[in-house]
């Protein structure tokens, strides 16, 4: 159910595109003519797409697969034909009524993928792993990528691109063989559900884990073997400010829905106040700093949640009662840092000051 589509075609019911295809099947089909040769040749390594894998890099890589299709191809969510385009999408991996799946804030999609492609840098983009932790890493750096979601059409075949690169800078192939890219809808969806809460990532992501790891072969030669080196490794000790922040309103945004469908089971069927709760969260979504402002509410919603006689025998709602307080606090603890950290930097780390010489001695 789309909040907001400018790419959609209200009058053929279909996305614009180049063609002039009016048939949603139709353009279905061509769009896969046209890309899967594309993708083809990335998988194979005949055709180079370098890059920071940031949002740059992604939108090349998206343009290169769907140019021939899309007019707006290599353009994010937020430039649309008509506008932007801010949706959600419902999953039925688990939940024959659905699982609604929401995506990163379309005006913050290039600082997204940018922080996706720095922490990467960080990591050597995964060189030096094993075969596992790589199919590991990449799962994670997958999700990150499908959550997103950075484009209207064409997000997965464009992070399979992704991974292709990735790949092959580490010395592997990532290829999934058809049995397997049948199942790749379903564990990125579970990705994004995550059925066993934000606490547990290793167990969320190990249906998107098993699936990759079926897919990466190591490639022959020296260079493919100097970097699956393990001295090529730069392993994390944690995510980056701006990834853990990523994090931290990605669970605020799960969490905030939960908690406000139980607050108006509190006020049996009365939705002001959480409406009001989905109101605050979409201000800190936007804003991460406003973090500080609305903390104290949004806590006791998730506080009022959680000590309710009737709701706190359902242990999955007080998980995510638990979320939403720990990811505002966050965001509260990572904009009270970076404060800190701007006012503590000294004018000789922005503007170099001009050297003086001391006395003679």
């Amino acid at each position: 159910m789309a909040i907001q589509d400018g790419f959609f075609n209200a009058r053929d019911q279909v996305i614009y595109n180049r063609l002039g295809i009016t048939n949603a099947e139709q353009l279905r089909q061509v769009e896969a003519d046209y890309s899967i040769p594309i993708m083809a040749q990335l998988l194979a390594g005949t055709l180079e797409i370098p890059g920071q894998f940031n949002a740059a890099h992604l939108k090349q890589i998206h343009r290169t697969l769907f140019q021939d299709v899309y007019d707006w191809a290599g353009q994010t969510r937020a430039h649309g034909p008509e506008g932007p385009f801010q949706g959600q999408k419902p999953a039925f991996v688990l939940n024959p009524q659905g699982d609604m799946m929401r995506y990163a804030p379309y005006a913050q999609l290039d600082q997204r993928l940018d922080a996706i492609g720095a922490q990467l840098q960080q990591e050597n983009t995964l060189r030096g792993l094993s075969p596992a932790q790589f199919a590991e890493r990449a799962a994670y750096y997958f999700d990150q990528y499908n959550h997103a979601h950075a484009f209207r059409e064409g997000n997965g075949r464009t992070i399979q691109g992704v991974l292709a690169v990735l790949g092959r800078q580490a010395g592997y192939q990532v290829e999934l063989k058809p049995a397997a890219a049948a199942q790749l809808n379903n564990a990125r969806d579970l990705a994004i559900i995550r059925p066993h809460g934000p606490g547990q990532p290793v167990k969320n992501l190990e249906p998107l884990t098993l699936l990759l790891r079926s897919g990466i072969t190591p490639l022959p030669g020296p260079e493919a073997v100097h970097w699956r080196d393990p001295s090529q490794a730069r392993p994390l000790t944690e995510p980056t400010p701006a990834m853990q922040r990523m994090e931290a309103q990605r669970v605020l945004q799960a969490s905030a829905y939960v908690i406000g469908a139980a607050l108006r089971d509190i006020d049996r069927g009365d939705t002001t106040r959480g409406n009001q709760l989905l109101q605050q969260m979409t201000l800190v979504l936007h804003d991460p700093a406003r973090a500080g402002e609305q903390s104290a509410s949004l806590q006791q919603a998730a506080l009022e949640v959680s000590k309710h006689p009737m709701l706190r025998q359902e242990a999955p709602l007080m998980q995510q009662a638990v979320a939403l307080a720990h990811s505002v606090q966050q965001l509260v603890q990572l904009d009270s840092l970076a404060r800190k950290k701007t006012q503590n930097q000294s004018p000789s780390d922005t503007v170099a000051a001009p050297k003086r010489r001391g006395p003679r001695l």
